[in-house]
């Protein structure tokens, strides 16, 4: 009896520990390198997993470690005075993401409202504040698109900043001289979004 016993013990000890193995092996280690389109590090680039901003930045060698559960889908890196970039993840997690330069077929969109003067603007909220209507930005950096969110309770909307969705500590990121335009987009508009833009959808493009 006591030696079954012990065998039952060691197979429950085995056992348990199937699962923990398995986790650990299901453990990714993402190590992304950010370089410009001069091959330069770019340091301190925000990094996105399947747009979800993650915690760190990259270091003073454009890198960004971390060990992550799941693999992303798409991994973007953004920097307010390079540019941003996505590409999807295809595997390896040793990757080295350029940003690319941008082009003329980036940034031109005639249906969106071209800046005037820029240099007045301190920031993305400054500006918006005092270009664009139909927003609301209160002291503390709130934004409501008229028309598209109740009053009585703050809604943000969604961010696209040069084609991609971010956070607003992200899009609160944008040089204003940066700005080529900027479009906003309320009701049947943010169709294309779907759920995601029912409190509206403010669109930024920059030249870099």
């Amino acid at each position: 009896m006591k030696i079954l016993k012990k065998i039952f013990f060691i197979a429950l000890i085995f056992i348990s520990a199937i699962p923990f193995s398995q986790e650990k092996e299901e453990t990714i280690k993402l190590n992304l390198t950010v370089k410009d389109y001069n091959n330069k590090a770019v340091p301190g680039a925000i990094i996105l997993l399947d747009n979800v901003k993650q915690d760190r930045v990259a270091n003073a060698s454009g890198t960004f470690k971390a060990n992550i559960k799941k693999e992303p889908i798409e991994i973007t890196v953004y920097s307010p005075k390079v540019g941003v970039q996505t590409v999807k993840y295809l595997g390896n997690p040793n990757m080295i993401i350029n940003i690319k330069r941008p082009t003329n077929e980036d940034v031109s969109d005639t249906s969106r409202e071209k800046i005037a003067d820029p240099m007045q603007f301190r920031d993305i909220y400054d500006y918006l504040r005092g270009k664009v209507a139909g927003v609301v930005v209160t002291v503390r950096n709130s934004i409501v698109i008229r028309g598209a969110s109740d009053f009585r309770e703050y809604k943000a909307p969604m961010f696209i900043l040069n084609g991609v969705q971010v956070d607003q500590e992200t899009f609160g990121q944008i040089v204003p001289v940066t700005i080529v335009s900027v479009k906003i987009l309320k009701g049947p508009e943010t169709a294309i979004y779907g759920i995601r833009g029912a409190n509206g959808v403010i669109e930024v493009t920059t030249i870099i």
